[in-house]
C-alpha cells in the first residue's frame, strides 16, 4: 500500500498511522464514461484476451510516495503483455481430460451423497427423528459445496479457463450453470465487464457500495443527518447478511443491485430512461438490458432458454416426487451454493 508524504516529520512521527496524503499530486477531474473499456472481447477476460491492450500508458505523476515501512515507493507501470509474458508457458495450457475430470468428480460426489442419505438415512437405518434431521441438514450443506464447485467450473468455462476450444468452454458452462438457475452467457458478459472495471465506481457492474449522499437520499435524511453508528447495530448487520446471503444473487441478477446506474451513458443508448430497480428495465434477462450491447442479444436468449429448461424440469419432479421432497435434495443445496458464493 502506497501512501502520499507530506512531510518527513510528520512521516516519521506517525508511521503506523500514516493516510493517503499527497500535497503533490491534483486530485484528477476526469470522470470515465462506462462506455470507456479495453478493446478486448466482452466474453472473456484471460490474460490473452488483454495482450492487444499492452502500449504503455503515460507516466502520471503522483508526487513522492513511501510505503507503510517508510521506504520510497514507485507505482508499477508494468504493461499486460509484460506480465503475461513472465508468466510460464505451461500455466497456460488447458487439458480437456483433466478439466473434465473434476466435473466427472462433483457429479459423482452428487450422486453418491444423494444415494447414501436416499437409501440410508431413512426410519428404518435411523429411528430417532432429531438424528434425521440433522443428518439431512448435512446432506444439504455437503450438497452445497459440490454444487459450488460445479458452479465454478462453469465461471472457468466463462473465463475461457476450462479449454482451449471456445465452443467445449461455451456449452460446459452453459449446461453446468443452467442446472445452477444461472444465466450463463449473461452473467459471463457482465461478469466479464466487472473484471474490466473492477474498483470503478462510475463503471463497475457489481459491489459499488452506496456515497453518504446516495444512501442519505435512499432514507429521505440529510446527509448529516447519518450516523456512522447506526450502520454497525447488530441488528442492522444481520438483517443485511441474512438479506445479502439468501436472496441477494436473485436480487442482482433481476434489478442490477450493487451495479452502476449510469445506463443514460451507454454507447447504443439502450440505457435511455433505464435504472436499476424492479420494473428498471435492467437485468441478466432482458435482451434489451443496457447491461450489453445489441450484438449480445442471442447470448442472453441462450440463457434465458437454458433457466426455462432447468426450471421446467425442476417443476416435472416436483410433482413426481413432492415439493417437500425437491425442497431438501435441491433447493436448500442451492441456497447453500448461493451463501458461499456470496462476499
Amino acid at each position: 500500500m502506497a501512501v502520499g508524504k507530506s512531510s518527513g516529520v510528520a512521516a516519521e512521527k506517525n508511521a503506523s498511522q500514516r493516510k493517503a496524503i499527497n500535497g503533490d499530486s491534483a486530485v484528477s477531474s476526469y470522470a470515465p464514461s462506462p462506455a470507456d473499456s479495453p478493446r478486448h472481447s466482452a466474453s472473456s477476460t484471460s490474460l490473452s484476451s488483454l495482450a492487444s491492450t499492452d502500449a504503455p500508458a503515460p507516466k502520471k505523476n503522483y508526487g513522492k510516495l513511501i510505503d507503510t515501512y517508510g521506504n520510497e515507493f514507485e507505482v508499477p507501470d508494468f504493461t499486460i503483455k509484460e506480465i503475461r509474458d513472465a508468466i510460464p508457458k505451461h500455466c497456460f495450457e488447458r487439458s480437456n481430460v483433466r478439466s473434465f475430470s473434476y466435473v466427472a468428480r462433483d457429479i459423482a460426489l452428487l450422486a453418491t451423497t444423494f444415494y447414501l442419505w436416499h437409501n440410508f438415512v431413512t426410519p428404518e437405518y435411523v429411528p430417532n427423528k432429531a438424528a434425521r434431521v440433522v443428518l439431512w441438514g448435512v446432506y444439504t450443506f455437503l450438497q452445497g459445496l459440490f454444487g459450488t464447485g460445479i458452479w465454478v467450473l462453469a465461471h472457468e468455462c466463462g473465463h475461457g479457463a476450462f479449454s482451449a476450444s471456445k465452443t467445449v468452454c461455451n456449452v460446459t458452462g452453459w449446461f453446468l450453470h443452467s442446472a445452477l438457475l444461472v444465466p450463463y452467457y449473461s452473467w459471463q458478459l457482465s461478469h466479464s465487464k466487472h473484471h474490466k472495471a473492477t474498483g470503478n465506481m462510475e463503471r463497475d457492474m457489481v459491489f459499488l457500495p452506496r456515497t453518504r449522499e446516495q444512501q442519505a437520499t435512499r432514507l429521505g435524511k440529510m446527509v448529516h443527518e447519518l450516523h456512522e453508528l447506526a450502520e454497525e447495530t447488530p441488528i442492522v448487520t444481520l438483517i443485511h447478511l441474512v438479506g445479502q446471503q439468501t436472496i441477494g444473487w436473485w436480487n442482482y441478477l433481476l434489478t442490477n443491485v450493487t451495479g452502476h446506474n449510469n445506463h443514460e451513458r451507454h454507447r447504443e443508448g439502450r440505457g435511455k430512461g433505464k435504472k436499476n430497480g424492479f420494473g428498471g428495465g435492467v437485468n441478466h434477462f432482458d435482451p434489451r438490458s443496457p447491461l450489453y450491447e445489441n450484438r449480445d442479444a442471442w447470448a442472453i436468449i441462450m440463457s434465458d432458454i437454458g433457466i426455462a429448461c432447468t426450471i421446467s424440469i425442476l417443476v416435472y419432479l416436483c410433482k413426481q416426487f413432492g415439493t417437500a421432497n425437491m425442497f431438501v435434495w435441491y433447493f436448500l443445496p442451492y441456497m447453500w451454493v448461493n451463501q458461499i458464493l456470496q462476499p
